[in-house]
């Protein structure tokens, strides 16, 4: 195997992240000047919008990356954690590109939350950042180097009906760019067809702990999860202890009074801006 490849490898293996079997897929080419020919970075993130856009690769109609990345908190709901398998078989067997499972190195998210005696807030970017950003990063910065120049671009699925999330993100070397908008435009219903059409039942992706999401959710984690529904309501309590006041992860209220709550809709349709 050439010597480039087991270093990346050999780097993945040293610091969390996990590479599928390179012996499936094709690497990119040892020479590659990046800042000339750009890494092509996917953001999978196991939902609706990122799933799409694996099969739409297979049709052609978007650019094919040099490699998916998945960012593990740790925290996903058990559906979500099953079909990554399903994902990570799908773009290594049939797409030929390398599949790689990031994670962070404080552990995972609602562990992490615990163990600071804090929640995640509804407006704060800091689970994201710590557990899915940085994460993806590193590793693709141990690919490209560390040169300020333009060396990736991060494809984004965001669609039609919530171009609104759109941003140019804010280093120099990594760029957004956003295949559903601009290459093929695509709706979200689009997406969910497409998916189904393949025989995929795509679940809403996102952490079991988010505060974006609605009381349906959170009910449906009650009565299919308790286990996870506790562990909410651990952090809940360890904040509580910690920091004080009354502050909660169900539109910021706690989640023991969600039976006497009028349930609102999710604040997020699509994984509230977790992206690269």
């Amino acid at each position: 195997m050439r010597k480039d490849i087991l270093k990346i490898l050999e780097y993945c293996k040293d610091n969390g992240f996990y590479i599928s079997d390179e012996t499936k897929v094709q690497f990119w080419e040892k020479d590659r000047d990046f800042s000339k020919d750009q890494l092509k970075v996917l953001s999978y993130g196991g939902g609706t919008q990122s799933t799409a856009m694996l099969i739409l690769i297979k049709l052609g109609k978007i650019t094919k990356p040099d490699i998916v990345i998945h960012a593990d908190t740790g925290s996903e709901l058990p559906e979500t954690i099953e079909f990554i398998q399903i994902a990570k078989n799908y773009v290594e067997d049939v797409l030929k590109i390398p599949f790689a499972i990031v994670k962070s190195h404080r552990g995972s998210l609602h562990e992490d939350y615990i163990k600071h005696g804090n929640i995640p807030i509804i407006g704060s970017r800091s689970c994201t950042s710590n557990f899915k950003i940085q994460p993806q990063r590193r590793l693709v910065r141990a690919i490209v180097g560390r040169r300020n120049k333009h060396l990736a671009n991060s494809m984004l699925g965001i669609t039609t009906d919530e171009e609104k999330r759109r941003t140019q993100g804010e280093v120099q070397w990594l760029k957004l760019v956003y295949p559903l908008l601009d290459e093929f435009r695509y709706t979200r219903k689009e997406c969910i067809l497409l998916n189904n059409l393949n025989g995929w039942d795509v679940k809403k992706s996102g952490c079991f702990c988010c505060p974006y999401q609605g009381g349906k959710a959170w009910i449906e984690l009650k009565q299919n999860y308790p286990d996870l529904f506790q562990i909410a309501i651990d952090m809940e309590e360890k904040k509580i202890k910690v920091k004080g006041g009354r502050l909660g992860l169900y539109q910021e209220r706690p989640l023991r009074e969600i039976d006497n709550i009028t349930l609102e809709a999710s604040k997020c349709d699509s994984g509230a801006g977790c992206f690269l």
